[in-house]
This record gives C-alpha cells, structure tokens and sequence, in this order.
C-alpha cells in the first residue's frame, strides 16, 4: 500500500477542486477519489476524543479533559492477574495502535480498490474540511501529500448561484453559508504550515503551476494540456449575476482575505 497518498483540500465548492483531481488522476499513477460528504472530519474528531481519553486528567483537550486511559492501561499491564481490580473507566489502546487502525482501514477504503484498478497509489479531495483534519492525516500518512486550493470567492459565489444553490432569490442565509464557509476554509489554509497552496486562477492560466504540482507531487507525467483539452467541467446556462447587495457583503466581510490572497471585487 501506498504511504504517501495525495489530499486536496479546497476552500468550498465551485473552487476547480474536480478539475484538479482529474488533472492529477490523468498522470495514470495515483487515482484520486471525491467528497466523501465530510467523512474525513468525523475521522478526525474521532481521533481527537481517543487522543482525550488517552490524555492526563489534568489537561484541556478539545472535548474536555484527559481520561488517564493511557496510563490506565499501562497499570492494567503491569497488574497482571490482579488487573481486573484496577480503575479502567477510560483505558484505551495506546495511541499507536489506534492510528494504524485509522491507516488500516483508509488504505482498505481507499488503496486497495485505486490499486485493483491498475494505480500504484491514491487520494481524495474534499470541499468541507479544514486544516484539523488534514494534520489528522498527516499524522496517520507522515509522507503523504497536500494541496490547499481557492479561487476567487466572487467567482465561487457567482458559480453557486447559476446552479441555483441559494435557494432563494435575495435571500441572505445561503449567501452567508457559502461565504462564511470560503472564509474559513481560505483562512485555515493561509496558516498551514505543510503542504502546497494553489490558487484555481494560476492552475488555468500560468503554466509554471502545474511544473510546481508536478514537482511537489513528483509525478512527471501530470499532462501540461490537459486542462485546455478538458471537457468534463460542469456548464450551467442560466445567466445570472452577482447583485449589487451580494457584492457589497462580499467586500466587507472578506476585507482582509481579498487583500492577503490578491482577490478583487468586480465592478459594482
């Protein structure tokens, strides 16, 4: 199985992260799976309430404090047939144990069947997950790979509305779900500190970003046409526009991410 599988992280929806899986699958070697509905984060809050369990009861974790389960286990081993007469409201597997479970069972998930398939390795791209579950990963996969990508959330939102996913004409509540989720996400992303961060905008149009990819991901045969041959993308004929109101909310509440990511508002 591989060990270094390829996760795309993508700032929301209608972001390029479907044509950044079908550019990296095209290299023939690594098949990259789509959303899993955010699976993955569930995985990763998991992970989190074992690591709780297994923590000092005087630490703060996420859910609360630590359980004492490691050091539960730990006098559970060492009181051999008197065990059973020893505290173990918490007592876990250590922590090791539980993390190779997580590997086993994605590699069972994800690995074999890309590898019946005829690919040497894998991946999945996601749209809901945050930066907590790609560390998930990299602690369960030290070498694998990832791709932090956003477009122009403008466009993203503009994209959205021509599929008529905000539900209502003018009504607020989805545009706010869509854009609080993008500035999330984008925000998460700026802060990593593994990983390879991609802008949609330069993987269309400047051709050193898929020398970068190629490089990062050490796939020499990620095909530099493709995504000029590509007819897969998903048209929409509705002809809509963003609202003056829509891009004024827009502008105010992404200030600070437009400027860090170089994004503009267009012309109201």
């Amino acid at each position: 199985m591989s060990n270094s599988p390829i996760f795309i992280f993508s700032a929301g929806w209608r972001s390029g992260s479907t044509l950044l899986q079908r550019l990296i699958s095209s290299s023939g070697k690594v098949l990259i799976w789509g959303e899993a509905g955010g699976a993955l984060d569930c995985f990763s809050d998991s992970f989190d309430r074992y690591g709780q369990m297994l923590g000092d009861g005087n630490q703060r974790f996420k859910h609360g404090f630590g359980g004492n389960g490691a050091k539960e286990f730990s006098r559970f081993i060492e009181a051999g047939d008197k065990r059973n007469h020893h505290w173990s409201a918490c007592m876990n597997p250590p922590a090791e144990h539980i993390a190779s479970t997580y590997k086993n069972f994605l590699d069972h998930l994800y690995g074999q069947p890309a590898f019946d398939l005829g690919y040497s390795s894998w991946g999945v791209k996601e749209v809901r997950s945050g930066i907590e579950t790609a560390y998930f990963l990299k602690n369960i996969y030290p070498d694998a790979k990832f791709i932090f990508l956003v477009r122009n959330p403008f466009d993203v939102i503009l994209s959205i509305k021509k599929r008529n996913w905000m539900d209502y004409v003018d009504h607020p509540a989805p545009l706010l779900f869509y854009l609080k989720h993008w500035k999330k996400l984008a925000n998460e992303f700026r802060t990593a500190t593994l990983g390879l961060p991609i802008k949609y905008e330069d993987l269309v149009n400047d051709p050193t970003t898929i020398n970068k990819l190629s490089d990062y991901l050490q796939l020499s045969d990620i095909p530099h046409d493709f995504i000029q041959e590509s007819h897969a993308d998903w048209e929409s004929n509705t002809q809509v526009e963003l609202s003056l109101i829509e891009k004024t909310v827009l502008s105010y509440m992404l200030k600070t991410e437009l400027k860090t990511y170089h994004y503009q508002c267009p012309s109201k």
